[in-house]
């Protein structure tokens, strides 16, 4: 098995991103696409039938011609998400490295016990804001080495893991309605000059609220109950220098994107994979040892990685294939479609995800088609935020998306279990309330 022509990818996308050469980017494609081809047997089903799927609309593109310059786009997005994934999802190596950060979950799970779930969600989701996916690499990790500590069966070690990632996953879901670094509020914002993060916020904050009260009552007490369990009443350690850091890493990254034109997820991406490979070069003090638990890393994302590069394109590929313009001068006659516009967009990004069509490719054609819609002059508020809640939804509820296969992959549990086992009756709850805000959004715009 051939691994080092992912972090050679990887290594290739960041430079390009650093040094704003899209052209590296193709070569930074070319080495990611030949590790897949290579290891496509490796890949569990369903990435396998997503490259599938993601060949044929490249080939039936192909046949039907396009310009050139959309290949070169095609190959850039591809390689742009994987690594994105990749590179923040290194962050389960500095888990493994600084003992500290196992003391987060004991800082998390002190004081009263009425606010452990909305201190778990609301961390997570601040974290997840600059990190993306790495978050979730990031809890998850420390959380088993944590959990290992006390004197638990493995019955109510598993219960710990899946109540705490629980309460990480619904933290994960208020990223795409809150933080201005959100791939939804980023392809909004860049295809409607119109709408702002600002503009967006007040809805998004009382989206993020509907999440936070029906998780709160359902989940707080299994967390209250798991504390109980552990037992552990001593302070955590650390906490001052795991902040301290924080700070300074969260300050490095808004310094370069504010010298830069990276945007602080782009900035993240750079710095990251940098930080985390010198501080593993200063412990280990062996370059070949950084590019073999940097390599070991990878390959054991390589499915999540794959799926979010095959997503990109695809998306790519029915942009460019599907009738956007002709649909949206249709519903430009209709503005009073413009709610069921809004609904769409909610329940279509989501049933779509539960069937395997990956939310940001679903995201991609519907911010394509309000582009369209604003230009024609049709109001599109209620739309942009039935895709960020759609989004949001999307996250936690469908069986093949990352943040679920990461879940899985650390919990034992099938992938299956985590959409339907864990969130079920949580989106039956919220999603009616998610309608309702809608619709309310709707008469409020006039």
């Amino acid at each position: 098995m051939i691994t080092w022509l992912l972090p050679l990818g990887v290594a290739l996308e960041l430079l390009a991103l650093g040094g704003q050469w899209p052209q590296l980017s193709w070569v930074a494609a070319a080495a990611i696409a030949s590790y897949y081809l290579l290891n496509f047997r490796r890949l569990l089903i369903y990435p396998r039938v997503l490259g599938l799927i993601t060949l044929g609309s490249v080939l039936l593109l192909a046949v039907l011609g396009t310009e050139q310059e959309t290949w070169g786009q095609l190959a850039a997005s591809g390689a742009y998400y994987a690594s994105f994934l990749g590179a923040l999802g290194l962050m389960q190596l500095l888990a493994r490295h600084l003992p500290h950060l196992r003391e987060m979950h004991k800082a998390l799970l002190a004081g009263p016990g009425l606010w452990l779930y909305p201190r778990y969600v609301l961390t997570a989701g601040s974290i997840g804001s600059i990190l993306n996916f790495g978050m979730m690499a990031l809890l998850c990790g420390t959380l088993q080495q944590h959990l290992q500590r006390y004197d638990l069966d493995e019955q109510r070690r598993r219960a710990g893991m899946r109540t705490v990632m629980i309460a990480t996953l619904r933290g994960f879901a208020l990223v795409p309605l809150l933080a201005p670094t959100s791939v939804t509020i980023a392809m909004l914002t860049r295809e409607m000059p119109d709408i702002s993060w600002a503009g967006m916020l007040p809805y998004g904050l009382a989206a993020s609220l509907i999440l936070l009260l029906v998780g709160w009552r359902r989940e707080n007490p299994a967390l209250v109950a798991l504390r109980d369990e552990i037992g552990d009443s001593t302070p955590a350690t650390g906490m001052g220098q795991l902040l301290i850091g924080s700070f300074l890493g969260l300050g490095a990254i808004g310094l370069l994107s504010w010298m830069t034109v990276l945007t602080p997820s782009q900035a993240a991406m750079i710095l990251i994979p940098l930080g985390i490979g010198l501080y593993v070069l200063w412990r280990e003090r062996s370059p070949a040892e950084v590019l073999r638990q940097v390599s070991g890393n990878l390959v054991t994302m390589h499915n999540e990685m794959f799926i979010f590069g095959c997503a990109a394109v695809l998306g790519g590929v029915l942009g460019a294939l599907a009738p956007l313009d002709g649909l949206a001068d249709w519903l430009a006659q209709a503005p009073q479609y413009n709610a069921l516009v809004g609904v769409a967009s909610l329940f279509g990004i989501i049933g779509l995800a539960m069937i395997g069509i990956a939310p940001i490719v679903s995201l991609a054609l519907m911010v394509g088609l309000l582009s369209r819609l604003a230009e024609l002059g049709v109001p599109i508020l209620t739309p942009a935020l039935g895709l960020m809640c759609g989004f949001s939804i999307a996250m936690i509820f469908s069986p093949f998306g990352p943040s679920t296969l990461i879940l899985a992959r650390f919990s034992g549990s099938r992938a299956s279990e985590v959409v339907f086992g864990w969130n079920g009756r949580f989106v039956a709850t919220v999603l009616p309330l998610l309608l309702i805000l809608l619709l309310v959004t709707h008469w409020l715009q006039g």
